[in-house]
């Protein structure tokens, strides 16, 4: 102390600036804006500066200058301070160091990382696709089908269905390749037909398909007498392929061993069967020495155990369905240019609704009833060898590329009068090849014992 400093302060230090008493230390906001910061900090916390000591080491140079805190904290504090340490705390502080930035311009704090919270977007509706294609023909009565050598393929054409707008006509043309159906889409077709003929003609290589009835606009059936051939992509018309009106196609199938697409019709009144063969764009009559008697239905098939086209006339003749079968018609068989009969049939399956067809080793018919075949030849006769997988109208035709009987549609066994969609081969036996779920499939072969009913299932898997 002395006169030059009454109040006795000579020789102390100057004024600590890290004390937070002192005029222009730490306390000074203005000249360390990172005060507020801390300060807003603690406050948060609840300001637990009772447990904190400040231990400043201030940089010699005089340069930027922070604060560095040392917290003894106790274990049994830690772990409260830790829970005090809140998002809260962190988003506040971020906030404040935003402030003292935007008020100094020269302090740069980097937060820590946290998730920032997404905007919830709305869902976009689904992208709608285009059904797939259908993998097989809908279901159907009485669609036409015959065997393609020309590409190794069963071509099937048209058929019926019922629906509340009464009978329709089908147009689609499929192909089957020994396992799977195929669309084809011609550009050209003809219009939709039930129950038509399809025949293949060796001497064209072209596939010919005749007669059938078409629907009308008021859910009706029509019959047609046009005719139309496939040559494996598109179908044409021929315009001289009609047939004289009074005639109504009742069987068409090819002479193998004359190399004919024989085509026989019952004539006007159903008094008399004439015979036609396809001459390459019309229908040429024939005049054989001895013909059938008329009949309204009948089927045609080559049977290779006598390399012979044999006709089937059906026990009503031309009485309809209305008579009761009582007759064996004769089985009459074509040599390239007469018919000639063999002994009557001892006992016929061709009654109600009944699929003919040829196959590597008989004549197949398939009846509601069951599968026979024929022994052919003179004294020839039917013996059932397997149940049946449809109870009438579905289209048959023999694969030869793959050795298998294909047929497809008509009425099922089991479904209330209905057709299916259904898709079978025989090879021996009956194999479903793509049947529906609900239809239940009947069995390949009869018991020993007895004959099973239709619409037990087989052993045989689908494939």
């Amino acid at each position: 102390m002395n006169d030059a400093d009454p109040a006795g302060t000579e020789g102390e230090p100057p004024p600590n600036r890290y004390d937070r008493s002192a005029s222009r230390g730490l306390d000074d906001e203005t000249r360390h804006p990172a005060e507020r910061l801390r300060r807003a900090l603690a406050g948060e916390t609840g300001g637990h500066g009772t447990e904190q000591t400040a231990a400043a080491a201030g940089p010699a140079d005089g340069g930027a200058e922070f604060e560095t805190l040392s917290v003894p904290v106790s274990p049994s504090s830690r772990a409260r301070w830790a829970r005090r340490i809140t998002r809260r705390t962190v988003i506040t502080g971020v906030s404040v160091a935003a402030l003292v930035v935007a008020a100094t311009g020269s302090l740069v704090l980097t937060p820590g990382t946290r998730h920032s919270e997404v905007a919830a977007t709305p869902s976009r509706p689904p992208i709608a696709l285009p059904p797939a294609p259908p993998s097989r023909p809908s279901a159907r009565d009485d669609a036409a089908m015959a065997y393609d050598p020309a590409d190794d393929s069963v071509l099937l054409f048209g058929g019926l269905v019922i629906g509340g707008e009464g009978l329709s006509a089908l147009d689609d043309t499929w192909s089957w390749n020994g396992t799977r159906w195929t669309d084809l889409h011609p550009t050209t077709s003809p219009p939709g037909l039930s129950g038509a003929l399809l025949g293949y003609d060796p001497a064209t290589g072209t596939l010919v398909l005749t007669g059938g009835d078409t629907s009308t606009l008021g859910g009706q059936l029509e019959e047609t007498d046009a005719t139309w051939s496939w040559d494996g992509s598109a179908w044409t018309p021929e315009a001289a392929g009609t047939l004289p009106a009074p005639d109504h196609p009742a069987a068409l199938a090819t002479d193998s061993a004359s190399g004919q697409l024989i085509l026989v019709t019952a004539g006007a009144a159903c008094q008399g069967l004439d015979t036609w063969e396809w001459g390459g764009s019309a229908w040429v009559q024939l005049h054989p020495v001895a013909s059938p008697p008329a009949t309204l239905e009948a089927g045609l098939v080559f049977d290779p155990r006598t390399s012979a086209l044999d006709l089937f006339p059906a026990a009503s003749g031309c009485a309809g369905a209305e008579q009761t079968p009582t007759a064996n018609p004769p089985v009459w068989s074509w040599n390239g240019s007469t018919w000639s009969t063999t002994t009557a049939q001892p006992d016929t399956v061709l009654t109600g609704s009944w699929e003919l067809t040829t196959s590597s080793s008989a004549a197949l018919v398939v009846t509601a009833g069951g599968t026979y075949q024929w022994s052919g030849g003179d004294g020839g006769g039917w013996s059932q060898i397997s149940t049946s997988p449809a109870a009438g109208d579905a289209a048959i035709a023999y694969d030869a590329a793959d050795d298998q009987v294909v047929l497809f549609g008509g009425i099922c066994s089991s479904c209330d009068g209905t057709a299916g969609p259904n898709t079978w081969t025989w090879d021996g036996s009956w194999i479903p090849r793509a049947v529906t779920a609900s239809n239940p499939i009947p069995k390949s072969r009869p018991d020993s014992s007895s004959s099973p009913a239709v619409g037990q299932a087989p052993s045989s898997t689908v494939t």
